[in-house]
């Protein structure tokens, strides 16, 4: 009892039974002596009997149906209380109407969506781990590989390259990390410029130089003047990192297409390239961290570019698609708010 009187359900039902009690009692002590004192016992039973009783049935049933009325309250909190010890499986039976039944309903879709935000935290936890471990073991069995010696002028140069490969992948990784979860702990663009995406777009390409240029691969650009009033920062994460994947996915000799154009409001910009393509089961995947649909390549990235591209353009009131073929080459069309 003591228990039920220290929860919410015990605290509403007892309020409500009080209430109907107190009135009851008032009738009972107050009004109904004042009125025998006017009406003879036969009169007085014939009119105030029926209100008797119906005053002692309701004391039990207003009992009952304030139970019933404080239950989805009693199993919301019982719920909470889950949630604070970090269950998030748990979810309450939306009955009712109305408020209440919405109520209800948010409360379960805010425990589904705690519930997928701690599954993926629990996975970027994981997968972080294993993308770190795997370079610095590489680096840590070279490096004793080197202090062992016996080792010739070519194996030594070879363990030193891949020790220098492997650190520059882990300061890669650790950056796009950093840089991802600075955006996605952003909600506004800041720092705001007048600037025109061509000349942006053109400027990627030659900073990219040295990973095209050996591999005999050619640009074909068709870029307008398109002016663009945004953060020029973030968005040349975007443009860096589609020509670099276009880049990394094209076959030697070939040629990347880069266009842009201007539709009403928006602003389009396309990387194509004709490289190895996307297989169909891995393009609804493409954009999660870590990630990497092509293990040939994996030693390559760190999954992450994707992911930071999709979520700066969601900051900047834009939107990405992809087609691809497999052997035939993948576009990527980039859509941004246009400047007035």
């Amino acid at each position: 009892m003591r228990r039920l009187l220290r929860s919410t359900r015990g605290r509403f039902v007892t309020c409500v039974a009080a209430s109907n009690l107190l009135s009851g009692l008032f009738t009972g002590f107050f009004w109904v002596p004042l009125t025998m004192r006017y009406l003879p016992p036969e009169r007085f039973l014939a009119r105030w009997g029926p209100m008797l009783l119906s005053i002692l049935l309701a004391l039990p049933i207003s009992y009952w149906i304030s139970q019933l009325s404080a239950r989805p309250i009693q199993e919301m909190l019982d719920a909470t209380q889950a949630i604070s010890r970090g269950d998030y499986t748990v979810r309450v039976s939306e009955e009712g109407s109305g408020d209440l039944a919405e109520l209800l309903h948010s409360f379960n879709q805010m425990t589904n969506e705690l519930g997928s935000t701690e599954m993926m935290r629990s996975d970027f936890i994981s997968t972080f781990s294993h993308e770190c471990k795997t370079p610095i073991v590489s680096i840590r069995g070279f490096a004793r590989r080197l202090r062992r010696g016996n080792l010739t002028p070519e194996q030594q140069n070879e363990y030193l390259d891949i020790i220098a490969d492997e650190s520059l992948r882990l300061s890669e990784l650790s950056s796009s990390i950093l840089l991802l979860a600075k955006y996605e702990a952003q909600s506004l663009v800041a720092d705001q410029t007048d600037y025109d995406l061509d000349e942006q777009l053109r400027a990627c390409v030659l900073r990219l130089e040295s990973k095209w240029t050996g591999r005999g691969l050619t640009f074909s650009m068709q870029l307008p003047r398109l002016p663009y009033r945004g953060n020029s920062e973030m968005l040349g994460h975007v443009w860096m990192n589609l020509i670099d994947n276009a880049i990394k996915f094209s076959h030697d000799g070939g040629t990347i297409f880069i266009s842009g154009r201007r539709e009403a409001d928006r602003l389009l910009v396309t990387v194509r390239d004709e490289g190895i393509g996307i297989r169909p089961e891995a393009l609804g995947h493409i954009f999660d961290k870590f990630y990497q649909g092509e293990p040939s390549h994996a030693s390559a990235g760190s999954g992450l570019g994707l992911a930071l591209v999709k979520r700066i353009l969601a900051l900047c009131g834009g939107e990405i698609t992809v087609e691809s073929t497999p052997d035939a080459g993948s576009s990527f069309c980039v859509s941004l708010p246009a400047a007035d």
